[in-house]
């Protein structure tokens, strides 16, 4: 079952992107100076009868 927090944790980088750099930071994960995070669509669905559910989609450029 998916919780208030769980939704949370994503909402807040789905919402506010450039939250993502200062996180990566504080956990030693390197990024250059500018980078751009944008918010992708979720869906992983596709035509054949697969289907694939995330719950976050960000790209760091």
């Amino acid at each position: 079952m998916v919780t208030a927090r769980h939704e949370a944790a994503h909402r807040i980088f789905q919402d506010r992107p450039e939250l993502l750099s200062p996180v990566f930071r504080i956990l030693g994960v390197p990024l250059p100076p500018k980078v751009e995070v944008d918010v992708l669509s979720a869906d992983a669905t596709e035509i054949r009868p697969l289907e694939r559910r995330v719950d976050s989609v960000l790209r760091i450029a």
